[in-house]
């Protein structure tokens, strides 16, 4: 039928027209992009599954970027671990060297000289290994605050103030109170004088911040040689911090020097540094026959014996009880040192923690450094914990050493139980040196203790335990400055921190491998992703091709009908 108000065929060509249109720019998009699923439209079920897996993709690309930066940061530590080895070689023929007899002083403070000079050079590396930070350092371990018993402070308010005595007063008895630093070290200044007596007590109504002492030799000590603090003195709960002492070549040094047959009780001493020659600790440096130190601790800091007899709480004990206290310090000593006391002589120890690392030259205990059993060998350690010195070298777990004179007859066994240790350290001994005492032990269990956090590589896409590895990466040697070649314990201690850098070498080289395995595993599932990816989105270049020339032949033809078809109407007005 001949119509004018209706063109069927120009129509039906237009239709085919935008069809043919259509489906050029469908074809060119695709060349143009190289994908074939460009919108959501295109392919609902299939833009679902490209996107998750470009999301894999992606998550697998950071994955082998994360594996590749730990594999390079335990190549970093190995081979820091390989230079620190050299250098404990080097050390340990000197100290071998050293131990032939044939060589003068001169020559063996030569060897002692380099021997410190390697030490120090191992120090300055592990501190020094960085890979974006620090390596080996920033070591965590387990720690408490407080008091171990808890502390019902006492009314200092009707006692008469220290500051109101006059310092050339001898004090027989009576009850004063202490409230700063300076009244403090006015007691120092009386005890130091004799002025101080038996009957006295001493109490704190405040924490007390010593840094005002910070210059110079620091701290006076309470109670010196000939002159001991014979009083009591009783914490109430409060703190002394910021106790400085710089006294290389002094005795007895500690925040009092020398106590004797009283009760020092209730007090915490926190950030310390003290030096002393010998007995240095921070409670007492020589606490005397008949002295009870209870519930108290030190906290935070270092203590250092240049010649010996350093401990966290006592540097020397006779015949007297330490109870209820903690040290969480790095006690450190030429000779003889120990966690809680360096040289421990007929004493009782009960009910005390140690958290810090000990470490020296010989007689180094967790506990103890030295029990000394030359005057009366009698004594006990009961229900103590040694929670860390996992980075150190200990002569004995609780005991370093011990001595005994072969001349003392009738004496009673010495015992330690129910005490704990960290089992990070069961390679070493309970006790270490020995001379003919026996040392009756019962009860001795291990605990698990907190560690320095693992370094965790996240080497897989999601969140699950699988898709992590850990490496311990801390690591330190602790007592290199005390090494020396004329003592036969060096060699022992280079073996031992050999055998631990020879662990920590493997720990690393087993972890290296599974990262290599990792970036293996990686790679495949990666490939394999970027294939099925590529299968479901990627153009087909021929086959669109084709469809572009077919779809740009029928739009020709298109165009050329259509304007044919749109002269039908002028065709059918010609029969009128």
């Amino acid at each position: 039928m001949q119509s004018v108000n209706t063109n069927l065929s120009s129509l039906i060509i237009q239709t085919n027209l935008k069809s043919s249109t259509k489906c050029l720019n469908i074809a060119i998009e695709r060349m143009s992009t190289g994908f074939k699923i460009n919108h959501a439209k295109d392919n609902v079920a299939n833009f679902s599954i490209s996107t998750k897996l470009s999301s894999q993709i992606s998550a697998y690309e950071v994955a082998e970027d994360n594996a590749i930066a730990g594999l390079e940061m335990l190549t970093t530590a190995t081979e820091k671990l390989d230079i620190i080895s050299e250098h404990l070689t080097r050390i340990r023929e000197l100290a071998e060297l050293a131990q032939n007899g044939t060589y003068g002083k001169a020559s063996i403070d030569a060897i002692n000289a380099e021997i410190k000079a390697h030490g120090t050079e191992i120090n300055r590396i592990l501190k020094s290994a960085k890979y974006e930070d620090e390596i080996f350092t920033e070591k965590f371990h387990e720690t408490r605050g407080g008091f171990i018993n808890k502390v019902t402070k006492r009314d200092t308010s009707t006692m008469t103030t220290l500051a109101s005595v006059n310092e050339n007063t001898s004090i027989s008895s009576g009850t004063y109170s202490i409230s700063t630093a300076e009244e403090l070290a006015k007691l120092a200044t009386m005890t130091n004088s004799n002025k101080i007596g038996a009957g006295a007590e001493f109490v704190l109504a405040n924490d007390i911040d010593l840094s005002v002492y910070s210059d110079g030799e620091g701290w006076i000590p309470i109670g010196a040689k000939y002159a001991s603090f014979k009083g009591k003195f009783d914490g109430n709960g409060y703190v002394v911090s910021n106790l400085y002492i710089n006294n290389p070549t002094k005795e007895r040094q500690g925040l009092f020097g020398t106590i004797v047959g009283n009760v020092i009780k209730n007090i915490g001493i926190e950030d310390v540094s003290i030096t002393g020659a010998d007995a240095v600790a921070g409670i007492a440096g020589y606490s005397g026959e008949g002295t009870i130190i209870d519930n108290c601790y030190v906290k935070n800091g270092d203590i250092l014996a240049t010649n010996q007899r350093a401990g966290g709480v006592a540097g020397c004990n006779l015949k007297g009880v330490l109870k209820n206290c903690y040290t969480d310090v790095n006690v450190m000593s030429r000779a003889i040192a120990g966690g809680l006391v360096g040289t421990y002589s007929y004493s009782y120890v009960e009910n005390c923690e140690v958290y810090g690392n000990v470490e020296g030259g010989a007689a180094v205990g967790g506990l103890i450094g030295l029990v000394d059993f030359s005057n009366q060998p009698d004594g006990y350690i009961k229900n103590c914990i040694l929670y860390n010195n996992e980075f150190g070298y200990l002569d004995g777990i609780f005991i370093g050493g011990k001595w005994w004179d072969n001349r003392v007859i009738n004496y009673n066994k010495y015992i330690i139980e129910n005490c704990s240790y960290n089992s990070k350290i069961s390679d070493l001994n309970l006790i270490g040196w020995e001379h003919d005492y026996e040392v009756e032990i019962k009860n001795v269990t291990q605990i698990e203790c907190k560690s320095t956090p693992l370094t965790s590589f996240q080497i897989g896409i999601n969140g699950e335990s699988t898709d992590q590895i850990s490496c311990q990466m801390k690591f330190d040697i602790a007592g290199l400055a005390f090494l020396s070649g004329t003592s036969n314990k060096s060699l022992y201690k280079i073996d031992y921190y050999l055998n631990k850098i020879s662990e920590k070498q493997t720990e690393f080289g087993a972890m290296e491998n599974r990262l290599e395995s990792v970036l293996e595993e990686i790679s495949i599932k990666y490939e394999n992703l970027v294939s099925t990816q590529s299968t479901i989105r990627d153009t087909d270049i021929a086959e669109e091709s084709s469809a572009y020339i077919r779809n740009q032949i029928l739009q020709q033809a298109s165009a050329t009908l259509l304007a044919t078809a749109n002269q039908t109407p002028s065709i059918t007005l010609q029969l009128l």
